[in-house]
């Protein structure tokens, strides 16, 4: 008799517990739908898509990348994979996507700067600052063109590979130099230690690789070219000499 009543006892309890079980799953279950409910009404569709850091990407090519769109719920977007597909673009080195509740969403991108290019096979090859290949293409960008340089191999997020080494890094450290100096040039070639730079097509300056890099560092190059900007000169040759030395002719 006390078995019997023993064995009811754990048979209630089991019954309880079930109850307990499946009410708390239907809780959960209506909790969990009213909360998806909540937030997808369209109180929390996007409405504006901000873009940032981008200087020469434009704000569509980066918003097409990804794959973003107003009116879609701010909660479905993922920013992680919405950051991969914007770092398919080479020339985008890192993204931040971020939500701003409730219905704004925010891009931030760093480029990468200070790019050249090369000229091997009939194919513009541009790199960044590192050497790290951004892009292969049948047409030159506006990015300084490096030539008296030997590409030996070339391809996609790899490290350029060349035959001068020590040429190459001095003509990576004038374009460097140039970008922060403020000052752009077309074409850079070298031939020994001589250094030719195009600052258009018929303005160029010529010198040693080392008095080089001290004009551009301590901004005498940029004071003549500001000079001849200023003048509308866009023709002629600037000597680079030693002790920062700088003629101009004719």
């Amino acid at each position: 008799m006390r078995r019997d009543n023993r064995t009811e006892k754990t048979t209630k309890k089991k019954r309880r517990r079930k109850k307990r079980y499946f009410l708390r799953l239907c809780i959960f279950i209506i909790i969990c739908t009213g909360a998806y409910i909540a937030l997808h009404v369209e109180y929390f569709n996007i409405d504006g898509i901000a873009v940032g850091g981008n200087k020469d990407i434009s704000d569509e090519e980066i918003l097409k990348l990804s794959e973003l769109e107003a009116g879609e719920n701010i909660f479905d977007i993922h920013p992680w994979f919405a950051e991969r597909r914007i770092k398919k673009n080479l020339y985008i080195e890192d993204v931040d996507v971020k939500r701003r509740l409730p219905d704004k969403v925010e891009i931030i991108v760093t480029e990468r700067a200070g790019k050249a290019q090369f000229l091997s096979d009939k194919k513009y090859i541009v790199t960044d600052n590192e050497g790290t290949v951004l892009e292969i293409s049948d047409k030159a960008r506006r990015v300084t063109l490096i030539t008296g340089i030997t590409v030996e191999d070339a391809r996609l997020k790899k490290t350029i590979k060349i035959k001068e080494n020590g040429d190459y890094e001095n003509m990576m450290s004038i374009v460097k130099s140039a970008e922060e100096g403020d000052i752009y040039f077309k074409k850079l070639s070298i031939e020994g230690s001589k250094v030719t730079a195009y600052v258009y097509d018929e303005l160029i300056c010529k010198g040693r690789y080392d008095n080089f890099i001290k004009a551009i560092n301590n901004e005498s190059l940029k004071a003549v070219l500001f000079d001849l900007y200023q003048k509308g000169k866009e023709k002629g040759t600037i000597n680079i000499g030693s002790n920062n030395y700088c003629s101009f002719s004719p």
